[in-house]
């Protein structure tokens, strides 16, 4: 007995409707656009197979990650131009899109030459971050009048060129961090940013200077110094000076001249700030006295501080050094110096990271001496993991 065709028939028929049914197309475009903002660029444009409608889509969505290690380097270099040209045609096509989010990192040697966008459209643009891009001097005036929105620039390893000074001007910036950057132009770099809440300066060399304009809203900065004089001490204590406003503030690589608050050249008053941040502060030639002397004069300026931090400060602490160990005995003076105001101040949190250094005994009996008032708190870190 011949079995029913007509059963076999129904179920392929059934597969094919199924089969035939594009679910993708019901989804939101909002839904879409999220799930591809976390696909690399390949794999976006390959959702193209999925349905029709993802076609234009993928062109549309919020955010692209364009990795030029996914297509391999022959995607970028034909035979009418060069690599560079390649890549500056790519990114003024890409703001075209009018992104709110742009992140440029140029992983070579050499710094990218970051290309005229003149007429571009970014008044959606609210995040700009950029690497090893050698900024020329119309990117100062993109920032001032052609990005209405930025709320947060973010430039590590770039260069500040050109024969002009560079101003970074923004009403609207809120977040700005400056990492590893140099300026060659010869001028002072001049950030004017009245609503400006965060500043990081992360090294860099500035050796024309750094002025700090209208900075009324900061909260919270970070300074970090090298050793290799990348900033003169006057900048230091000018950019010291600019910050009298913000509740944080952590410095690292500043020593004792720049902190001591001279009679001529007084620091002036940080009414608002809690919490003093220092890193490898102090590691300079100077006697204990001094450099406590030095900290003082700078605490005085911060009648509301609660907490100060100490991270690797005062003297240079290795394990295998035979000089750190030698004192066998230890003259800790009654009478080291004046107490410091700071009654607000109720913690002293103070990081090393050998036991053995008598120095560490005499930095906390001279702490104790000095603010009698606060708490110290001991903690060990050590600072270079093996």
């Amino acid at each position: 007995m011949q079995p029913e065709p007509t059963t076999k028939c129904i179920r392929v028929s059934s597969l094919d409707a199924v089969s035939a049914v594009d679910r993708f197309s019901a989804l939101p475009d909002g839904l879409i656009h999220t799930v591809l903002s976390f696909l690399p660029a390949p794999e976006v444009v390959r959702t193209c197979l999925l349905s029709r409608r993802w076609r234009s889509l993928w062109r549309s969505a919020p955010c692209i990650n364009l990795d030029e290690r996914d297509f391999g380097i022959s995607i970028m270099i034909i035979r009418d131009g060069t690599l560079e040209e390649k890549w500056a045609r790519w990114i003024r096509r890409g703001i075209e899109y009018c992104p709110s989010v742009l992140n440029i990192q140029i992983l070579e040697h050499h710094r990218f030459k970051l290309p005229p966008v003149v007429g571009l459209n970014f008044h959606h643009l609210k995040m700009l971050c950029l690497h090893s891009v050698d900024l020329g001097s119309h990117f100062a005036g993109l920032l001032c009048s052609a990005c209405p929105v930025m709320e947060d620039l973010k430039l590590g390893n770039c260069e500040f060129s050109g024969n002009s000074s560079q101003v970074i001007t923004s009403r609207t910036l809120k977040k700005l961090e400056l990492e590893c950057c140099l300026n060659k132009t010869g001028y002072p770099l001049v950030i004017t940013a009245p609503s400006l809440a965060y500043l990081c300066l992360c090294y860099g060399c500035y050796e024309a200077g750094i002025s700090l304009c209208k900075m009324d809203s900061l909260v919270g900065a970070e300074i970090y110094v090298t050793e290799y004089e990348t900033l003169s001490q006057q900048t230091e204590r000018e950019l010291l000076c600019s910050l009298y406003n913000v509740t944080s503030l952590k410095l690292m690589g500043f020593e004792v001249e720049v902190m001591l608050n001279d009679e001529s050249d007084k620091f002036p008053v940080f009414p608002n700030m809690r919490t003093l941040d220092l890193h490898s502060c102090f590691l300079d030639e100077y006697e204990l006295y001094d450099k406590l002397e030095a900290l003082g004069s700078f605490l005085q300026s911060a009648p509301c501080l609660e907490k100060l931090i100490l991270q690797y400060c005062m003297f240079y602490s290795f394990s295998d050094s035979e000089w750190e160990i030698e004192r066998k005995s230890i003259t800790l003076h009654r009478q080291y110096g004046k107490t410091f105001q700071c009654q607000k101040l109720k913690l002293i949190e103070v990081i090393y990271d050998h036991d053995h250094d008598h120095r560490l005994i005499e930095l906390l009996w001279s702490l104790g001496r000095r603010l009698p008032e606060a708490s110290i708190k001991l903690k060990k870190i050590k600072r270079f993991l093996t």
